[in-house]
């Protein structure tokens, strides 16, 4: 009985590790313990939001579950070692009254131990309990600075997050804004200019999806600093663009269908980690298309062909995953209805 014990307590420290060094350290995707965490707080949340609007609820998921991720890391490593050190009655020793720990004082000799702060009034009872026991402080020390550093990580990510929003958001307010203002001088070359200049940070965002799962859950309670609505509308113009203006240079052309490549890697991150490209295809009105004079197409072909797209699955799934809904995208704040 004491041998399943002490298994039962370094699988769950080693189920810990695992998940910590998953999600934090590999950059690719999140550990079980994390995937299950988020699922959990996020879709509820989401249900709520759906039916009642709360974009509160939502922004509170993304920190909150990461400072509950933290506690959970320590609370089961500290579980785990505290059935190890249970599993043998001279385990933990009292020097000054000569007597071994109860389970009680085993859980307050643990915890001491693992955030690092020394033994306190307990001490092993044992040569092979005092080099566990230094296990026990190298595991807390280990936990303590990758969650720490993590969380700094994380947070600087959701910055860069908004600001990539609000300057997307600055080119204009739906795609149909943004071909009309960045198309005035009727050749786009200062919107090819300046979404270049944004490749690299989608690109880096792209990766900082895999390297932080979390993430993906923090969400912005409005549309003009909402990563989702923003690189959809982003990619929803360029690709109008880019379909509908055969006579553009070809500089110009190269630039947009560069940022539409990084767009489409991002996707591609999205797609194989984070959401479910939806079943249905989302609809396109077509008042909702811009009209320029360099167009070769009307607007009944850029919907057929737009509504043809694959990518269109995942990126109306993106869109409706993080709260907000697909008119959002095409309207600008005058569609926020059923939010």
């Amino acid at each position: 009985m004491s041998l399943f014990i002490a298994l039962s307590g370094f699988l769950l420290v080693g189920l810990v590790i695992y998940d910590a060094v998953q999600t934090t350290l590999t950059g690719s995707k999140s550990g079980p313990i994390t995937h299950v965490l988020c699922q959990l707080a996020w879709y509820p949340a989401l249900r709520l939001h759906r039916r009642y609007r709360l974009h509160g609820l939502l922004a509170s998921v993304g920190p909150w579950s990461t400072v509950t991720l933290i506690l959970v890391w320590v609370g089961l490593a500290w579980l785990g070692w505290w059935l190890v050190f249970n599993s043998y009655p001279q385990a933990v020793f009292h020097p000054d009254s000569g007597t071994f720990a109860n389970p009680t004082e085993r859980l307050y000799f643990i915890g001491y131990t693992l955030t690092t702060l020394g033994y306190g009034d307990f001490v092993p009872g044992g040569s092979k309990w005092q080099v566990l026991s230094v296990v026990v402080a190298a595991n807390g020390f280990f936990l303590l600075t990758l969650a720490v550093t993590y969380f700094l990580s994380l947070v600087s990510a959701v910055v860069q997050k908004r600001q990539l929003a609000i300057l997307i958001h600055t080119l204009g307010d739906t795609p149909e804004a943004i071909v009309r203002q960045q198309g005035e001088d009727g050749d786009f070359a200062e919107l090819a200019s300046q979404v270049d200049d944004l490749k690299p940070t989608i690109v880096s965002l792209g990766q900082q999806h895999l390297a932080y799962p979390v993430l993906h859950y923090y969400h912005e309670v409005r549309p003009d600093r909402a990563l989702p609505v923003a690189l959809c509308k982003l990619y929803q113009a360029l690709t109008i663009i880019c379909h509908a203006s055969p006579s553009l240079e070809s500089s110009v052309r190269f630039k947009l269908k560069t940022t539409l490549y990084a767009l489409e890697s991002f996707l591609v991150v999205l797609d194989q980690n984070f959401v479910h490209r939806s079943e249905h295809l989302p609809m396109i009105e077509p008042a909702w298309l811009p009209r320029h004079r360099t167009f070769s197409r009307d607007p009944t072909e850029i919907r057929r062909y737009l509504e043809g797209l694959d990518n269109q699955h995942v990126w109306h799934a993106y869109v409706e995953k993080d709260g907000w809904c697909w008119e959002t995208v095409w309207q600008g704040g005058t569609g926020m209805r059923g939010q």
